[in-house]
């Protein structure tokens, strides 16, 4: 998910390594933990124009929906950062290269001034960039956007994932294009605005007001600022966004001010094909005239497409690593790093069955199931992250610079034994591989719990991603550890778009009670690390619908006050109070061919999952 992060599906697994270590400096073997994977190789070649690459899809990870107000049960970086940000560029755009920060070169405005205490925020827009029908860029398809945003949420909180009631677009008390490049927003209050540009306005993305304010494909333009006509609006273009089998020829689509437009998709198969905007505007336009994204039911079937040579750019899974020696010498660059983001075992706090909200609610049980996970042993070169993963103990990365550094140490370490005491502590009779139960209830320090009877057992399910095949992995070890202490982790697999759109309390509330524990790979986070709208009580990324006073409290500072260490304090409370069960943030690897090349930071952002093909040549 975006500020609300984006569901990232960049986790993979497993095998013996040999790769190159970080700095450039080449090895055998990877150090377990080194900060990036490989390293990144120097622009080389003169341009040309023209050609087409191949770009290898994740398995399951088809972009299903079109409009840039995306809904919960849709938003993953699949949809947003490798389909509709070439298409529809965001006002502010981020990150640039692998810095955590707003990329100014790319975003379709100057950076916002702040005025009467912070509650005035001016835009400018850049002069230059145009639809691809031949209108400009202009500030009323800034309004717009909000007005369908407005409209959406009207009829649902799930219909825009960004969303997090009383801020934006609550936070809005008016929004006005004072001119044809400038747009004016009124705040009901004052924020922090490092985090209102990075976290609020990055998720704005004019719309063609122009060609879109219609209700029908040959109905009129209508004032979007009418609340009625807004609402007719967004229901028209939700319609057709849910449309996957019309993507490529409903005259919608083709008006973009990206550098791709799309010019093909497969219902069936999910493939797709891009087509060089002729009328981009951006600081560069783009060399290759086609994109192929290519489907793939497997990461076996993707990597074997890769060494035969038949994939341009694609991602590379933690089980393929052991064979990057033979991608090398098949005429492939890898790199990868730990993206902006992090990983874990969503637990659902809304979960009745067998009293398993009961059992979240007690933090010494969460305490004692991220004992069970050992971190440096799936990190290491025998485990199953081959060494492509670095520790990460909480929201968001330790290269980020609001953080204390304290993220990739462990509150709770990999420690059963101490797993088993909190259990013993607190009223638990433990029976390793058995079924440990609750013979001490109540809700004094040495009992079990509110609401948790006598004779409760440990159990749990636990779905992950079917693919790729770390999810499996990393679910298998964490139920064996639990099982020797005689704790029940029950695994299955499920698709990642079944697991986003079903296993997701605000997008699925009435699916509350089908799972306990989930993984799908993680979040990937905006540069400002606040988990507003992720584990606030009320935000709608809030998953597994965890919920904390103190962690409402300390987002609210970071939202509303100045200073960073508020944010700081803020993460350092979720690293300890386990909204979820910390996992690696592994390396996203990718692979591309050295006939490809382009400026260093277009391929610095991949571990980000963003793509910036605009810049890439075919030597």
């Amino acid at each position: 998910m975006r500020r609300l992060p984006l569901l990232a599906g960049a986790l993979v697994a497993l095998l013996p390594l040999a790769a190159c270590s970080g700095g450039g400096a080449t090895s055998t073997a990877l150090k377990p933990g080194a900060k990036t994977f490989g390293s990144l190789p120097a622009q080389t070649g003169t341009p040309k124009d023209g050609g087409a690459i191949d770009i290898g899809q994740q398995p399951g990870a088809g972009p299903f929906y079109m409009l840039p107000v995306v809904p919960g049960a849709f938003n993953s970086t699949f949809v947003t950062y490798q389909f509709q940000r070439l298409m529809y560029r965001p006002l502010y755009w981020f990150p640039q290269g692998a810095s955590h920060k707003v990329d100014e070169s790319l975003s379709l405005a100057a950076l916002p001034e702040f005025s009467d205490g912070n509650k005035t925020v001016t835009i400018k827009l850049r002069d230059g960039y145009k639809w691809s029908d031949g209108n400009p860029v202009e500030a009323d398809d800034v309004v717009f956007f909000i007005d369908l945003v407005k409209a959406a949420l009207k009829k649902s909180p799930a219909n825009w994932a960004d969303y997090t009631p009383g801020q934006f677009p609550d936070s809005i008390a008016g929004v006005e294009a004072t001119s044809k490049s400038t747009v004016k927003l009124k705040l009901k209050e004052a924020y922090n605005p490092e985090w209102f540009t990075a976290n609020q306005l990055t998720s704005i993305i004019p719309l063609p007001a122009d060609q879109w304010s219609r209700t029908s494909a040959d109905g009129p333009i209508l004032d979007h600022s009418s609340p009625e006509n807004a609402k007719a609006i967004y229901a028209y273009l939700d319609k057709a966004s849910r449309d996957p089998a019309t993507f490529a020829t409903n005259p919608l689509w083709r008006t973009v001010n990206g550098p791709y437009r799309l010019s093909s998709f497969d219902v069936t198969t999910n493939a797709y094909s891009m087509t060089a905007n002729e009328a981009y505007a951006g600081p560069q336009r783009p060399h290759i005239k086609t994109l192929n994204f290519r489907p793939f039911t497997s990461e076996t079937a993707k990597f074997n497409q890769l060494l035969s040579g038949k994939l341009t750019v694609a991602t590379v899974d933690q089980n393929n690593v052991g064979q990057v020696a033979a991608l090398k010498a098949a005429g492939y660059h890898v790199y990868g790093a730990p993206r902006l983001g992090f990983s874990f075992i969503m637990l659902n706090f809304k979960d009745t069955t067998g009293n398993v909200d009961k059992l979240y609610a007690q933090h010494y049980i969460r305490q004692a199931l991220q004992h069970l996970i050992d971190q440096p042993g799936y990190i290491s070169s025998k485990g199953m992250y081959n060494g492509a993963a670095v520790e990460s103990y909480g929201p968001a990365p330790a290269s980020s610079p609001y953080v204390s550094g304290n993220v990739a140490t462990a509150p709770y370490p990999y420690d059963p034994a101490a797993a088993r005491k909190l259990l013993e502590d607190h009223g638990w009779k433990v029976v390793p591989d058995g079924g440990t139960t609750c013979e001490r209830p109540g809700t004094g320090p040495s009992q079990c719990g509110a609401g948790i009877p006598r004779g409760q057992t440990l159990k749990f399910n636990l779905f992950y991603r079917s693919e790729p095949q770390l999810h499996s992995a990393v679910s298998t070890a964490f139920a064996s550890a639990a099982r020797k202490l005689g704790v029940t982790v029950t695994v299955a697999p499920k698709t990642f778009s079944f697991l986003i759109q079903n296993f997701n309390v605000p997008a699925a509330p009435s699916k509350a009670g089908e799972w306990a524990m989930s993984t799908w790979g993680g979040f990937s986070t905006k540069p400002y690390p606040t988990m507003s709208g992720v584990f606030d009580t009320k935000g709608s990324g809030n998953v597994g619908a965890y919920s904390d006073p103190k962690t409402d409290e300390l987002i609210r500072d970071s939202v509303h006050g100045a200073d960073r260490k508020a944010v700081q304090a803020e993460i350092e409370h979720l690293r300890t109070d386990l909204p979820v069960l910390w996992l690696p943030n592994a390396h996203t690897i990718w692979a591309w061919k050295d006939t490809l090349s382009g400026p260093s930071d277009s391929f610095a952002n991949l571990p980000a999952s963003v793509l910036t093909p605009e810049y890439w040549y075919l030597k």
